[in-house]
């Protein structure tokens, strides 16, 4: 009697000790589902945001392309007009034109959230590695094109004081004008009439070979602008097809 009262007490300890087990693991096993939809839930937010900040980017890269084009065009004209055409010359596109060089239209990518991911290892979140290859590809390309950029600023110095040996001042601050120029790109215009240069011949040539000096530097971020959108591209198809596949 006392022995069948013992097996009847360890059975009863050992299925309460199971089921104790079976809820412990059950429980373990939930937590971690709901943690791993939690943490997917939080990868789709990104990869959602980042699609957005994405085409915030092409936007700006084509026009800052299309900027580039303009000065590109704007160059071929200043070229011509000092060494093709005959005197007097039209000084009142040279005002412009030397004016409209300096004008800058970096490309600054919108960085939210590449910033949050790197800040609060969200990298890690990313289940595609080939995926966070790409991002981080094209993380560092934006960081290429703003270290031309910065040279770009700093070539700009110069450019700036050979101007001001052959062009005068205050015409070139009259090439801004916002109630007169309005419908105009940066509110600015021509002159009315053909402003005089100043300087030597030696001012003059500085002055070309300085902005010679811009546009090669502007063609080079135009180059490095047509490859990240590209890549910017890619990267977006990337990601939405990421998120069609996990029914966003």
């Amino acid at each position: 009697m006392n022995s069948s009262s013992s097996q009847k007490n360890l059975l009863g300890y050992a299925l309460e000790f199971f089921l104790l087990f079976l809820a412990v693991t059950l429980g373990f096993f939930a937590e971690n589902y709901r943690e791993s939809q939690v943490e997917r839930k939080t990868e789709l937010m990104y990869l959602q945001s980042l699609l957005e900040d994405l085409g915030q980017d092409t936007l700006k890269i084509d026009f800052s392309i299309q900027s580039k084009l303009t000065k590109d065009a704007y160059f071929d004209t200043l070229h011509r007009i000092i060494y093709q055409t005959p005197k007097p010359w039209p000084t009142r596109k040279l005002y412009y034109i030397s004016r409209y060089l300096l004008i800058r239209e970096h490309f600054y990518g919108t960085e939210g959230t590449i910033k949050q991911l790197e800040n609060s290892g969200g990298f890690k979140l990313i289940s595609n590695h080939d995926l966070v290859d790409k991002i981080n590809a094209y993380s560092a390309a934006k960081e290429k094109l703003y270290q031309i950029q910065v040279a770009r600023d700093l070539n700009a110095v110069p450019f700036k004081e050979a101007i001001g040996q052959v062009f005068q001042g205050k015409e070139l601050a009259f090439l801004f004008d916002p109630a007169k120029f309005k419908d105009k790109p940066y509110s600015m215009g021509e002159p009315t009439w053909d402003p005089p240069l100043m300087g030597e011949q030696e001012d003059l040539e500085q002055y070309f070979y300085w902005a010679s000096n811009e546009i090669f530097i502007e063609r080079n971020c135009q180059a490095l602008l047509s490859k990240l959108r590209i890549s910017a591209k890619e990267l977006i198809h990337e990601l939405e097809k990421e998120l069609q596949q996990s029914g966003s």
